[in-house]
């Protein structure tokens, strides 16, 4: 089994928010020491600053199955690539300290989600040979958004920008996270997902870009007559 143009632009797509995953989680290290002096932080207020985005990534990937097996793992993707915009956006205009925690819960409910919904997505495209390469590729990602998170920092913090230096750190996150939602709609919904929920004639259709697709509904045949449709007609 080869793999194919639509295979690899589909994980690399879904793997993107391990990317931001890395990015969100650490860009917030480079504002520490503005946030304490602009909002008077106490030592425990700055640790709930930082932490507050983890405490929605706990929440993010306990419930993240539930919208992925009711809307679709893709679909779910891009719901998580907005949340991920809105907190870049809403970090970056933050008008209080509270509205600031706010925004980073919600980028941890993003964080949390695609780090089952990314993986769960190329786990069900990619043949069993390449799969646990391509599931990497998103644990990959996450450490190259911390790096980039870094790079970032230092790229802004040599640019002067004065008071507004950290609402910049916290809201270029909006840039890939656009790039995400933008990308989600090149991509096709998963063809396991999609025999699931038994729509066969899209399943059918989507999975003539992933060959090995049959294999697995010729197995699913046995336990699943309703699926006989799909390779009668």
């Amino acid at each position: 089994m080869k793999l194919n143009s639509v295979l690899l632009r589909s994980t690399v797509v879904a793997a993107l928010g391990g990317l931001l995953f890395g990015f969100d989680t650490v860009v917030i290290s480079g504002t520490t020491q503005t946030l304490t002096d602009l909002f008077h932080l106490s030592p425990f207020a700055l640790g709930l600053t930082v932490s507050s985005a983890l405490a929605g990534t706990i929440i993010g990937s306990m419930l993240a199955g539930i919208p992925g097996d009711a809307y679709g793992r893709r679909d779910s993707l891009r719901i998580l690539a907005v949340l991920y915009f809105i907190s870049a956006i809403g970090c970056g205009f933050a008008w209080s300290w509270s509205a600031l925690v706010v925004f980073r819960v919600i980028s941890g409910l993003a964080i949390g989600g695609s780090s089952v919904l990314g993986p769960m997505y190329i786990a069900e495209i990619a043949p069993a040979k390449y799969r646990g390469r391509l599931v990497g590729l998103f644990q990959f990602n996450v450490v190259f958004g911390i790096l980039l998170a870094y790079l970032s920092n230092y790229m802004i913090g040599t640019l002067n920008l004065g008071a507004t230096e950290w609402r910049w750190k916290l809201g270029i996150a909006a840039l890939p996270a656009a790039f995400f939602l933008m990308m989600l709609f090149g991509i096709p919904r998963s063809p396991r997902w999609l025999a699931k929920k038994g729509h066969i004639d899209e399943a059918r259709t989507v999975s003539m870009a992933f060959p090995f697709f049959w294999r697995f509904l010729s197995q699913c045949l046995i336990n699943c007559p309703e699926l006989t449709p799909f390779f009668t007609t």
